[in-house]
């Protein structure tokens, strides 16, 4: 089983945290940084000294796709499910959260790995683990804080950071970013509910005609027929965004928590097959969802929660053949609150610090949302010169901001994005040779090897 180079470290980085006396680390990794992957191999690990293991997860999508990587990589397991039989026999168990609650004769095993662990401080995880006698752990998410922003230390003793989601995008393992923010909702009145706004208020104000037909809008304009995901406030919200998606001749779908397991796999499979266009969401699929073929993202929900706006992005990130970016549509104004999805973060085990949002500017021609620049980079606008941009006199002497070199530092920026998603898109060593040698490089073949090497799995 072959790894990365930074699942490698990763690895190690785990190892030397229970060689100090830890006992539940996590690991905090970006969506594509390949945790699944990384786990399998861990777990590969634990087998070979004689341990037993749990795979614990709340979604069956996710314990889906897990034991679907298990199976690829030929290792046996037993799964605690509903509807499966049990082979308590198995050292490897891929476990639904909510079946095991329910039993009492569970196995106890050596090492749980928790994935989406910011979830994992909820009641029905602590009974659990308390059934099984609190075994070592290994938590996996990309934002380990709660979604109120409260930290895990009571459950967790170590935060093992990896890399952000801005660094696999410059390595070409995610899909650039297309961020666009046409509405930013009035929030001054909305009530606070278990630290996020309470939804019931969020949709009375994203509820409407005018807000679902700018959605609408913009999606034809930068997005026309791919496929997306909508996040909305509510049940209600989510069937009427999906209705006048249909009127407007789009293929779309709404699902919830209340949706029954059939109608969740009928939407994965839709959009995997192209199917559907748009599948409309509620209380569901912050997390789980591995569908590379999304791209287009439409913020609906207001939220105080960094957790639900980097893991709702993060659902449309992973790269896929003939896909050149995510389109993310915020009529939410989330990023005004949390940044760009971008960004390095500093996570606590205390919980979200409150930090100051790196700056995003808007643009009024065609709304894209962007790190402040000179001109937009989507559209082309010139932004006017404000009282900020007039040049400071110090000691007689005046300062020139020089626009021009600053604009020309954007346009080097985008094409190194540029360039990262052209080499992400190359899948293989004869696609990224033919990359090479169509750049110019001296050396394709050694080049094109040395970035194979490097994302090989």
């Amino acid at each position: 089983m072959s790894l990365r180079p930074r699942q490698r470290q990763a690895i190690e980085d785990i190892r030397a945290a229970y060689r100090s006396g830890r006992k539940a680390p996590i690991l905090c990794a970006a969506t594509g940084f390949g945790k699944t992957h990384t786990s399998a191999q861990i777990i590969r690990s634990a087998l070979d000294r004689g341990r037993t293991v749990w795979f614990l997860a709340h979604l069956r999508e996710i314990l889906d796709d897990t034991a679907k990587r298990l199976r690829s990589v030929e290792i046996p397991f037993g799964e605690i499910a509903a509807g499966k039989a049990r082979e308590y026999h198995r050292r490897v168990q891929v476990v639904s959260v909510q079946t095991a609650v329910r039993r009492n004769d569970l196995p106890k095993p050596d090492l749980v790995i928790v994935d989406e662990c910011h979830l994992a401080v909820a009641t029905t995880y602590k009974k659990v683990l308390g059934k099984i006698g609190n075994p070592m752990l290994l938590g996996l998410t990309g934002t380990p804080c709660r979604l109120d922003g409260r930290g895990l230390g009571e459950l967790f003793d170590e935060i093992i950071p990896t890399c952000s989601t801005g660094t696999l995008i410059n390595e070409g393992l995610l899909a650039p970013i297309k961020y666009f923010a046409p509405y930013r909702p009035n929030l001054a009145s909305f009530r606070t509910y278990r630290g996020d706004y309470k939804q019931s208020d969020a949709e009375a104000e994203m509820d409407s005609s005018k807000i679902t037909g700018d959605v609408i809008e913009h999606y034809q304009k930068h997005c026309d027929g791919k496929r997306a995901v909508a996040f909305c406030t509510t049940v209600k919200h989510a069937e009427h965004v999906a209705e006048e998606f249909r009127a407007a001749g789009y293929k779309a779908v709404a699902i919830s928590g209340e949706s029954k397991t059939a109608e969740r796999t009928a939407a994965l499979t839709g959009l995997r097959s192209g199917e559907l266009q748009v599948v409309c969401n509620a209380q569901l699929w912050v997390a789980g969802v591995d569908v590379p073929e999304i791209e287009c993202i439409v913020l609906l929900r207001p939220s105080k929660s960094l957790t639900f706006y980097l893991q709702s992005i993060g659902r449309g990130l992973r790269t896929a053949p003939g896909k050149t970016h995510l389109t993310v549509l915020d009529h939410s104004g989330c990023i005004f609150d949390h940044g760009s999805p971008e960004v390095e973060r500093k996570w606590s085990l205390e919980g979200r610090r409150k930090e100051g949002v790196t700056p995003v500017r808007q643009c009024p021609a065609c709304f894209c949302a962007h790190p402040p620049a000179p001109v937009c980079p989507e559209c082309g606008y010139r932004y006017p010169l404000t009282d900020r941009d007039v040049p400071e006199e110090i000691d007689d002497e005046l300062e020139e901001v020089d626009l021009r070199q600053a604009e020309v530092a954007w346009n080097k920026r985008q094409e190194q994005i540029a360039k990262k998603a052209e080499q992400g898109r190359a899948r293989t060593l004869e696609q990224l040779i033919e990359l090479g040698r169509s750049r110019g490089y001296k050396h394709p073949v050694g080049w094109a090897r040395k970035i194979m090497a490097s994302r090989h799995f």
